[in-house]
């Protein structure tokens, strides 16, 4: 059987962007030190994204013209996961469609659980493809390093023992309860004194990770192309370079820090992303995961990418940005007074989710028959008028259709945690027919006639409860996704 590689990349970056010293001008009054800190942008996710949403994203932008038959497994790694005990890789399964057998875990607790979620699916001996996905939407105390320096994303890869366009030529983990940064339940985030993580902690577990990498894959430290490196701290990524003499290689890292931020987890896989994008057939490339040890992956290019628009670059251009105000209320850090309007139950009675749970989370409508109209929900009564059962219907998947907008309402009274609330209705090609809500739109707004696509969202959250309901909501085609 030959070695698995990755066959496929996507990713996932919200539009979202504040400006760093947006952050800092908020806290400056308090917090003078955040000036530091307060170069470049980070990426937000809006109230109705998440680790989840994001990863589906994410994966449909890897998988969006090799298609997902063949998927046989699938990994979601993070230290943001939205729930402590519901699985975030069965919903991200369901979500896209994937056939109840494929096998799905969560990994997290560290941020080097992306590197080594993949590094575990490479060495697996086994046919067919594998997603392998890292997000992260992690919420930071106000004013605190966390917040001005983290980032929200996503990024997938599939791995297969054919099609190829990256093949993993050598590797080094090691593992290491020295603890730079810890995040207790309950608690906030705690960094260790930077000057020792940047001297002493890099020197003593990634620098020997490294080498021991590149000695396995017979390549030398000046044959690496593209370095995606660990940056826990400032300065660690240069002296990183310098360290390990890698003194041709093109450094990622920076990069995704000055425009989106620390992705977290999701951070090497989103460097490795872009850097088979940018590479040349025969690159090498080196990418690093730390966290309570190291992994260190060597790749050699096989293939020539273009993601075009999907790009992880592309979507880092695709910023839109907002006052500190919005972003925190978006994070729930200001909890805004929304009046009556807002005291609504979203309570989710989990039978009914239980019977309708594909059709809700995989956006599955029906017809009768093969020539008949298709049309979401399946009802007993179908509307052509004939009887029916759920069983009676044809399935018909809709959320990799594009739609047509009928009709816009932009409502200022309806509560909304990102007002205002917009919905209408679309059209699809099939000719399927609904009321939807709206969500990213474009600066310009949408009009009648417009084209959309679906995005997986959160469509409300249970604040008594934390329980989250997801469902579909139309985009404009250029919000970030499968277009």
């Amino acid at each position: 059987m030959q070695t698995r590689g990755i066959s496929a990349i996507g990713s996932y970056l919200p539009s979202i962007r504040v400006e760093k010293a947006e952050i800092y001008r908020a806290h400056a009054w308090a917090l003078p030190g955040l000036k530091s800190k307060s170069r470049g942008w980070r990426s937000g996710a809006r109230w109705d994204e998440d680790v989840v949403t994001m990863a589906v994203e994410a994966a449909r932008n890897a998988t969006f013209t090799m298609g997902r038959e063949r998927v046989n497994g699938l990994s979601l790694a993070s230290t943001s996961h939205p729930f402590k005990d519901r699985s975030s890789a069965a919903i991200t399964s369901a979500a896209l469609n994937l056939p109840a057998t494929v096998f799905t875990t969560d990994q997290g607790t560290s941020r080097r659980a992306g590197t080594s979620a993949l590094l575990k699916s490479l060495l697996e001996n086994s046919p067919g493809q594998q997603l392998v996905i890292a997000a992260e939407k992690r919420i930071a105390r106000a004013g605190s390093w966390a917040e001005i320096s983290w980032g929200d994303g996503a990024a997938a890869l599939v791995t297969d023992d054919e099609n190829q366009i990256a093949q993993l030529t050598g590797w080094h983990s090691h593992h290491e309860d020295c603890v730079d940064f810890y995040w207790a339940d309950g608690f906030t985030p705690y960094q260790g004194e930077e000057r020792w993580i940047k001297e002493t902690m890099l020197q003593s577990q990634v620098v020997p990770t490294v080498l021991a990498a590149l000695e396995k894959a017979n390549t030398s430290p000046a044959d690496v192309d593209w370095a995606i490196l660990c940056d826990p701290v400032p300065g660690c990524e240069k002296q990183l370079l310098r360290s390990l003499k890698l003194e041709n290689a093109i450094p990622i890292t920076q990069q995704l820090l000055s425009e989106v931020g620390d992705l977290g987890a999701a951070l090497p896989l989103a460097g490795l992303c872009m850097a088979i994008e940018k590479a040349e057939v025969g690159d090498t490339i080196l990418v690093t995961g730390f966290g309570n040890g190291c992994d260190a992956l060597v790749f050699k290019v096989l293939q020539a990418v273009d993601n075009g628009g999907n790009a992880i670059e592309s979507q880092m251009d695709n910023k839109r940005p907002i006052g500190y105000t919005a972003f925190a209320t978006n994070r729930n850090i200001i909890d805004l007074d929304y009046g009556p309007r807002a005291e609504r139950i979203d309570k989710t009675a989990l039978s009914v989710h239980e019977r309708l749970r594909k059709d809700i989370t995989a956006f599955i409508g029906g017809k009768t028959s093969a020539e008949g109209a298709v049309q979401f929900p399946k009802t007993a009564i179908a509307a052509n008028g004939s009887f029916s059962t759920e069983t009676g219907y044809i399935d018909v998947c809709l959320a990799d259709l594009e739609a047509t907008v009928v009709s816009i309402t932009t409502d200022h009274l309806s509560y909304c945690p990102d007002p205002p609330f917009y919905f209408g209705l679309v059209e699809f090609e099939n000719g399927a027919r609904l009321p939807m809500e709206f969500a990213d739109l474009p600066t310009q707004g949408l009009g009648v006639a417009d084209t959309v696509r679906m995005a997986f969202r959160i469509k409300n959250i249970d604040k008594a409860r934390g329980y989250r309901h997801y469902f579909w909501k139309a985009t404009a085609v250029n919000a970030g996704g499968t277009a």
